[in-house]
């Protein structure tokens, strides 16, 4: 059976008259019935009885138009589903923040309010697939694994020293990262990019951080390294200030201290995904230029 066939019987059998049909569908009235024939000899039945000028159903196409009733009005529309169902993935974006995830979901809170129709579906893990746009974070001059076909923008972003602003190194200037190797460590939890760069630096100085206690939470580790806690390192931006009199940022003068934030829009024919991945990387060279300015 070919829907075209259905359909023409489904119109026959409305308009209880060949011509009639044919004329509702547009077609010629020989080929209408030379369809309905077929449709017959394929099914081994007769679905009309002649009536006059007129045709009725038989009792097999009686059963037979009342099954295509509710299944032809579905068929009809399934294109304009479709349509709805492409237009809402055009406007989805998935986002997998695996890096510095305080400053990108205020972005993405920021993009939100401009772009309302806008739906975002957000991931935490290095092992996400299909993502449209991702954010992650390495040593500089190490790209994460990319693929062929996406565009990626870099920013580099400097770490300092967080430090109880009571401490001996609230006074200095800055200091060299092999002269914090015994103290106790605040830190992001080991699962986080920040914590494994950190881990590298002091690896480069020839000590492996005491972590005393990890947190999921920035605020977290800013409020135990003001209360005398620890120190910890603190990304210069995407952390934010630390608006708090108890602790002082002091820049490491040894090892350069610095991770890159790589933005990376895999999906580059969305162009919901590109237009947001725009305006995450103008939004990120303005927060990254403000702070270079402080």
């Amino acid at each position: 059976m070919e829907l075209t066939q259905l359909k023409y019987f489904y119109a026959a059998a409305e308009c209880g008259h060949i011509t009639k049909a044919a004329e509702k569908l547009h077609i010629a009235q020989p080929a209408l019935t030379q369809s309905v024939r077929r449709l017959e000899n394929e099914l081994g039945v007769k679905l009309f009885v002649r009536r006059g000028r007129s045709i009725a159903l038989s009792p097999c196409g009686e059963y037979l138009y009342k099954q295509l009733g509710g299944v032809l009005k579905t068929l009809d529309r399934v294109p304009v589903e479709l349509l709805k169902i492409a237009e809402l993935e055009e406007k989805t974006i998935r986002v997998n923040i695996i890096a510095a995830s305080l400053l990108i979901t205020e972005l993405i809170i920021e993009y939100k309010r401009l772009h309302p129709d806008i739906k975002f579906i957000l991931h935490q893990s290095a092992d996400a697939e299909n993502c449209d746009c991702t954010i992650s974070a390495n040593l500089p001059g190490i790209l994460p694994n990319m693929p062929k076909s996406c565009c990626h923008r870099s920013f580099t972003e400097e770490i300092k020293l967080a430090v109880p602003a009571g401490s001996y190194y609230s006074r200095l200037s800055s200091i060299q990262l092999s002269d914090t190797k015994d103290n106790g460590f605040i830190s992001l939890s080991g699962s986080k990019p920040f914590h494994n760069i950190c881990e590298t630096l002091c690896r480069m100085v020839g000590f492996t951080p005491d972590v005393v206690f990890e947190s999921d939470s920035p605020s977290t580790v800013r409020g135990l390294i003001g209360a005398g806690m620890g120190i910890g390192f603190w990304p210069a931006y995407t952390w934010g200030s630390i608006n708090a009199d108890n602790v002082v940022l002091l820049p490491i003068s040894y090892p350069d201290c610095r991770r890159e934030l790589t933005v990376i829009c895999n999906n580059t024919d969305s162009s919901a995904a590109g237009e947001f991945y725009e305006f995450l990387c103008s939004r990120l060279e303005e927060i990254s230029a403000q702070a270079e300015k402080i």
